[in-house]
């Protein structure tokens, strides 16, 4: 292929980006002014019907809708009637992927994601010529929101088939005394509030540095009826006073984002102790570099770029793992914290590796 042929080509994927991109911002609009949800409760709607219920300007309104239903998100009754006439609905199935945010297919955070990441870009940019990073706590609302939603039904829809993977530890949550699980860092609570719901004699304590996603876990814990059974706490989960409290401990799409990977995997070993399992869930990626990538490794590479690298980079002693955490990379760092071997879980998910970490610390 010549070279004019790979840059016409490059060129329109690049256009075809920008559209996504309008796709997500528009979506966002959607969503916080809830035109989805009215469509879905009440439609099809005109503008003015749908300003209306929502209590925005039915200019605007006509605007966001035309551009939904030509991009295909909205289908529109009649595309010849007047454009105050026009109503618009949403098409079989959209419904699940727009409005509802207990289905698996639903894409409503995405740009609660996206957002942040273009409004710390100045910081960010900062960070590529400084070398320094950029601190997870101090995210903001909208990606706390995006962080607490993208695992949320998987949480609460897997765990149990997750746990089964690890027998002997699926009978001890199971069995009395109750089993104590600790969840480093929990972000908004759900991986702990789900293994609570599977295991109802389990108890699950959650930590984590952002003081605001704990006051989110314990809001959602409440919310679901499990506040009696699952606690969540800012306190540093290496105090040696919570040693060998727990007969698991885990972390959940969490250790890429840590500075200091190879510590939190000896606070993991520390609270689990000698009898009590050890549980990894970080990004699937393949084993090693190759170039092009499939979507997935693109997927967690563009989140590393903007995000999750930073993060990694934060304060004395960064490691900088960065999203696209290989199976060599956590093996290494397993090995530093002192276990004696990492097991591969036999989990199937599209996006995440589960790894069981063995044998007692070392240093």
């Amino acid at each position: 292929m010549s070279p004019d042929s790979d840059a016409v080509r490059l060129s329109e994927r690049l256009r075809q980006s920008t559209l996504a991109y309008f796709d997500v911002l528009t979506l966002y609009v959607g969503q916080k002014l809830g035109f989805y949800e009215a469509l879905a409760s009440a439609g099809p709607l005109a503008a003015l019907e749908l300003a209306t219920r929502t209590g925005t300007h039915p200019r605007y309104v006509r605007e966001w809708l035309e551009q939904q239903a030509v991009g295909g998100l909205l289908a529109v009754d009649d595309p010849t009637a007047d454009p105050e006439e026009r109503r618009y609905r949403l098409p079989e199935g959209h419904a699940r992927v727009l409005v509802d945010p207990d289905d698996p297919l639903w894409q409503g955070t995405r740009p609660h994601s996206l957002l942040p990441a273009v409004r710390r870009m100045p910081a960010l940019l900062e960070a590529f010529r400084s070398g320094g990073g950029l601190s997870h706590s101090d995210q903001d609302e909208d990606a706390r929101v995006a962080q607490a939603s993208l695992g949320r039904v998987a949480y609460l829809t897997g765990m149990a088939g997750w746990i089964a993977s690890m027998p002997d530890v699926e009978a001890r949550l199971r069995r009395e005394p109750p089993a104590r699980v600790a969840d480093l860092g929990c972000g908004a609570g759900w991986s702990a509030i789900a293994l609570a719901r599977s295991f109802p004699l389990a108890l699950a304590d959650g930590f984590d540095v952002d003081r605001a996603s704990i006051a989110m876990a314990e809001d959602n814990a409440a919310a679901c009826g499990v506040a009696d059974r699952v606690r969540f706490d800012v306190r540093d989960a290496a105090d040696p006073e919570l040693a060998g409290r727990y007969d698991l401990a885990m972390v959940f799409e969490a250790l890429h984002d840590m500075p200091r990977p190879v510590e939190a995997l000896r606070t993991l070993r520390r609270l689990a102790g000698p009898a009590g399992a050890v549980l990894v869930v970080d990004e699937k990626t393949e084993e090693r570099f190759t170039a092009p990538g499939s979507d997935l490794e693109r997927f967690n590479y563009g989140w590393s770029v903007l995000s999750c690298l930073a993060s990694g980079m934060a304060g004395p002693g960064a490691a900088g793992t960065g999203a696209v955490m290989r199976p060599d990379t956590l093996k290494r760092y397993a090995a530093e914290a002192g276990f004696a071997s990492v097991e591969t879980l036999p989990v199937p998910h599209e996006g995440w590796t589960f790894y069981r970490l063995h044998g007692g610390v070392r240093s």
